[in-house]
């Protein structure tokens, strides 16, 4: 083998034509790919130099969630008025509103560990609707809240007005005369005060409870009382805690929240599957699909080589254009006006550093259009914000598919295990299935445009799981 090697390197033709295939070859397909975050692929980012470390961390992992869950599902009976009987524990268990939590994603460093927890706060808005329905007001809708209160208001005077005068008709039967029907008036007014006022006092007293529910969720995220857990976890690793909590506005961002959902739901006996699966799908709205520039993209592209190298890029003749154009429309503006520095300060520098050469690719179109020269410092900097936010992928989720499988029924006789599906949407690649384009897989295997997980659990006639796919693009 090592004769084979030595005669490799002597043969330098051998290098040379091998060389030559490589640079020749292009992959004309358009767009360059794009490439997901570490975090997508593994839940731990690690350099061990022990072999037994990455070993262990699969039950630390287990360790750590336990841990998290626990912390953020800590409530106080006294404030939530909550019996502690078994059966209330049961039902707290099958429940949803509580901070549901995903899968820990973990980074590794020399010194410390940074944790990423997404979290959907579904306790919190339980509680803030709770408030709504204290407030009448809000119930109503906008457009017709002012409506609606007239009428409310008219029907109540009409409604007093009579009581008053079927009142008065009745002493003047009875022959009571004008002061006993004061004084009958009276009683009747100070006993309906009386009964509105403990009713205000009620209400007062139960959105006072409300708030201090609320607040006992918010501290939840506060750094000062996520520092005993930290501890907790440094202990497991034998390093320093970061936390970073990213709060989900809908519940179907994460797979394994909203798998983990499903799951709890089906273990209620009370639930039936299919209903539980197509409820689960009907919050989820398809994003409008524009077919046409997908067509676009198919068939009208311009052929550009895909994935290529620093060194291509910056010997493009369009590219060397544009340099030479920014140069000669920066000595034309002179030094005095002090117009666009911050995009000017990229052209000095062009001749050293590579990356700036290629960062005027992307503000190519607006800097020879002059839009961005004129304009203010804020503006300049939402015009970098929604570049980079209009280059990244996967932003807004496109399918969902669920399967279910096992001793799915609800009697209690240990029958055959049954398997249900249902989906919305599409689950596939849109770059590889419908434009054409070569795409990324992670781990051999998984699409870079889905998150998928796998969840298991019990219930008394025997176990069941659960898949579910959520794909964005």
């Amino acid at each position: 083998m090592l004769n084979i090697f030595n005669l490799k390197l002597n043969n330098s033709n051998f290098f040379f034509t091998k060389k030559e295939k490589i640079d020749n070859k292009s992959n004309d397909r358009g767009q360059t790919r794009h490439y997901p975050p570490a975090n997508r692929e593994w839940f731990n980012s690690i350099y061990a130099y022990n072999k037994n470390t990455s070993k262990l961390l699969h039950v630390a992992d287990k360790a750590i969630l336990k841990l998290i869950k626990s912390y953020f599902n800590l409530y106080s009976a006294d404030l939530e008025k909550t019996k502690k009987t078994r059966r209330a524990r049961r039902f707290r268990r099958l429940s949803i509103n509580r901070i549901l939590i995903s899968r820990a994603e973990l980074k590794h460093t020399s010194d410390k560990v940074i944790i990423t927890i997404y979290t959907y706060n579904r306790h919190l808005k339980y509680y803030l609707n709770k408030i709504k329905t204290i407030a009448t007001l809000n119930i109503l809708k906008k457009k017709l809240s002012k409506q609606k209160l007239q009428i409310i208001v008219n029907n109540g005077l009409k409604i007093t007005s009579n009581v008053l005068k079927q009142k008065q008709i009745l002493f003047e039967t009875l022959n009571i005369g004008n002061n006993k029907f004061n004084n009958y008036g009276n009683n009747y007014v100070n006993k309906y005060l009386k009964i509105f006022i403990v009713k205000c006092l009620h209400e007062e007293m139960l959105y006072l409870n409300l708030k201090q529910i609320i607040f006992v969720n918010k501290s939840k995220f506060n750094s000062n009382y996520l520092l005993p857990l930290s501890s907790l976890i440094s202990k497991i690793y034998k390093k320093k805690i970061e936390f970073n909590i990213v709060n989900l506005k809908y519940l179907y961002l994460n797979s394994y929240i909203f798998t983990e959902t499903l799951v709890t739901k089906i273990k209620n006996r009370k639930n039936r599957v299919l209903r539980v699966l197509k409820a689960s799908l009907s919050m989820f709205k398809l994003p409008p699909l524009n077919k046409l520039a997908i067509f676009d993209d198919m068939y009208n592209r311009k052929k550009k080589a895909q994935n290529l190298k620093v060194n291509h890029v910056l010997s493009n003749p369009n590219f060397m254009l544009l340099n030479q154009g920014l140069r000669l429309q920066q000595k034309g503006k002179g030094k005095g006006k002090g117009r666009g520095k911050g995009i000017n300060s990229i052209s000095n520098n062009s001749d050293n550093d590579t990356l700036d050469l290629i960062l005027f690719k992307v503000y190519s179109k607006n800097l020879l259009q002059k839009k961005l020269v004129n304009i203010d410092i804020t503006k300049k900097k939402e015009h970098v914000t929604n570049t980079v936010l209009s280059s990244i992928k996967h932003k807004s989720v496109s399918g969902i598919r669920i399967e279910a499988a096992g001793r799915l029924t609800r009697r209690n006789t240990a029958e055959r295990s049954a398997f249900k599906l249902r989906y919305k949407g599409n689950i596939r690649n849109e770059d590889s299935s419908f434009k054409g384009l070569s795409t990324v897989i992670l781990r051999g295997h998984a699409k870079s445009n889905l998150q998928y997980t796998k969840l298991k659990s019990k219930k008394k006639i025997g176990s069941f799981g659960l898949k579910g796919w959520i794909s964005s693009n």
